[in-house]
């Protein structure tokens, strides 16, 4: 068992470095191009935010990594449906693309429904004020969490194992989806194209841009991948479609169609 959690503990932070790191490499890439695109807030993230968003990220981290063994442990693998194959529920590769999407479905109900929950003024100061002391995010910020919000966000997985039909590369790819998708939406900075939010297909995905406006007012955008439930709520920021437009783009708009 304790292997069990030193080995998933590690992964967790192996994983979430690795993301960090591309990003950082994108993020250089993106920076010194001609016609770079700026930070969604002019402001600055200094030393001391950094220090303390890897600081809180590291009992973050293990919370994580410990919840899904301590779960398995306590029973649960007795009421999922996990297969090590590809194959071994009758299907391929198609079949995993379907549960993955599924699983991301899942998991931006799951935290859409508890992000909204923390913010209730009775809870938020136990389950949510560290990750918004960070008002200008930042890829430190992603796992810079409480513990029981750690807890929390990990129930999600726990819910995906409980109704989906679950196999071991299904797993391992939404798990890079999720970490990837969390770290971009904590960025700083717009990667998707000016259009996104007024294309048909677009305007239902979460950015960057969506994100970063929740930390920067401490309301609105609540999701994760999609903008299903923020819209159909009425918690999608107002002027949204206005500020993905001008957030963190340089050059004219004309120039960017």
């Amino acid at each position: 068992m304790l292997y069990k959690l030193l080995f998933n503990i590690e992964r967790v932070a192996r994983d979430y470095m690795i993301v960090v790191g591309l990003f950082g490499a994108l993020w250089l890439w993106w920076r010194y191009r001609p016609g770079s695109r700026r930070r969604l807030q002019a402001k600055p993230i200094g030393v001391p935010q950094v220090r303390r968003e890897v600081l809180t990220s590291i009992p973050s981290i293990i919370v994580i990594g410990c919840v899904m063994p301590a779960a398995f442990a306590l029973g649960l693998g007795r009421h999922t449906h996990f297969y090590q194959s590809v194959h071994a529920y009758g299907r391929g590769w198609g079949f995993i693309a379907a549960m993955v999407l599924l699983m991301m479905v899942i998991q931006d109900t799951w935290f859409y429904w508890t992000h909204r929950l923390m913010h209730h003024r009775r809870l938020f100061r136990w389950a949510h004020v560290t990750h918004h002391r960070s008002t200008n995010t930042g890829p430190w910020s992603t796992y810079s969490i409480s513990p029981l919000e750690a807890v929390v966000d990990s129930g999600g997985s726990i819910v995906i194992l409980l109704l989906l039909p679950v196999t071991f590369w299904s797993l391992v790819i939404f798990t890079w989806i999720n970490t990837a998708y969390a770290v971009y939406t904590h960025l700083g900075y717009e990667l998707f194209p000016r259009a996104l939010s007024k294309h048909w297909l677009g305007r239902w995905i979460n950015t960057s841009t969506a994100h970063n406006t929740h930390h920067a007012r401490g309301r609105y955008n609540y999701s994760w991948y999609f903008l299903f439930w923020d819209r159909m709520m009425g918690t999608l920021s107002p002027d949204y479609d206005e500020h993905y437009r001008k957030a963190g783009f340089s050059a004219p708009e004309a120039k960017s169609r």
